[in-house]
């Protein structure tokens, strides 16, 4: 087995794991913020079904001043704003948004890498 082989199969066994995660983020969070009118309108753009779930996520997990860079960009309606998700998330939900967003984006990240390089001939 090659070593991309192996990095491929790690990958892809976190991302499961991250499924795993986002159904239980969606179910335990997300739910419950859909449904609070004043957290409902600043949760992002839906572009497909459980987007503001990684919209929620995101926005519990980046830094604060990657936060800021994009409330001044022109596409600030695309992503959910942190400040009323942190007034309406426990300490839990918030780990779990990180628990859930960083594998899931790394590992996304590594396979796409991956498949690049792989398409290029670079690795085997």
């Amino acid at each position: 087995m090659s070593l991309s082989s192996k990095i491929g199969f790690i990958a892809f066994l976190v991302l499961l794991f991250s499924v795993f995660l986002f159904v239980i983020f969606g179910q335990i969070t997300v739910r419950r913020l859909r449904k609070n009118p004043e957290v409902k309108d600043s949760l992002g753009m839906e572009l497909a079904s459980g987007w503001d779930i990684l919209n929620v996520a995101g926005a519990l997990s980046r830094p604060r001043w990657f936060s800021e860079m994009m409330r001044k960009s022109p596409l600030n309606f695309m992503a959910a704003d942190e400040r009323p998700l942190y007034e309406n998330t426990s300490k839990f939900e918030r780990c779990l948004a990180r628990l859930f967003f960083w594998p899931w984006a790394t590992s996304g990240l590594v396979l796409l890498l991956l498949a690049i390089l792989s398409s290029c001939e670079i690795i085997d």
